[in-house]
């Protein structure tokens, strides 16, 4: 009665163990497979065409040297037209057309857009600007320099299904930037990001 009884205790703990082993492997195999599919979220370049990303891409579409603006949140809610910039440029990485006045305030602009994959929150059903932004380095001759990265405000423009469009600028904490009588500046970067 005994042996019986000892056989059938060591069969029970073989048992139990080998359940609990099997579920800590399928609980492991489990979590891998999701850690593998979420993927690494940060921030991403998302500036990555000129004047028109083509297709369904995110990208640049311009940038302005535009005359200072009082209230930047109403006036840069809406498209600008090159018509009325200082100097502006559909490509990165280029000279601009125009010429920017001595002792005139102005502000630095971009025109952005994003697609659904980096800016549209499926389950809330809604663009989230959260999720976008843009910054800017500028080193001007003798006036103070924009330091590196500096972080430009975001706005909306407008968006459909499939993309919304933004304008980020930085006005130099509302008083515009300045240059002097044959003074130069040179955008060394100029970066839109989205978190995916």
């Amino acid at each position: 009665m005994k042996r019986k009884s000892f056989f059938g205790s060591i069969a029970l703990s073989c048992l139990l163990i080998g359940v609990v082993v099997g579920i800590v492997t399928i609980a492991n195999m489990n979590i891998s497979e999701i850690i593998v599919s979420v993927g690494q979220r940060g921030w991403h370049n998302i500036v990555s065409a000129d004047a028109d990303p083509g297709g369904t891409s995110s990208g640049f579409m311009y940038f302005m040297v535009y005359p200072h603006q009082a209230a930047p949140g109403t006036a840069y809610a809406a498209n600008l037209s090159n018509a009325t910039a200082y100097e502006f440029s559909d490509s990165l990485n280029a000279e601009m057309t125009g010429e920017t006045p001595y002792s005139t305030t102005f502000d630095f602009v971009l025109k952005f857009r994003v697609n659904t994959t980096v800016g549209y929150n499926t389950s809330g059903s809604r663009w989230e600007d959260s999720w976008v932004r843009a910054n800017i380095t500028c080193n001007f001759d003798w006036a103070t320099d924009i330091p590196a990265l500096s972080s430009m405000t975001i706005i909306q423009i407008g968006n459909n299904t499939q993309f919304a469009w933004y304008h980020a600028y930085i006005n130099n904490g509302g008083a515009g930037y300045q240059i002097g009588k044959n003074e130069k500046f040179n955008v060394t970067a100029l970066t839109a990001e989205g978190y995916y």
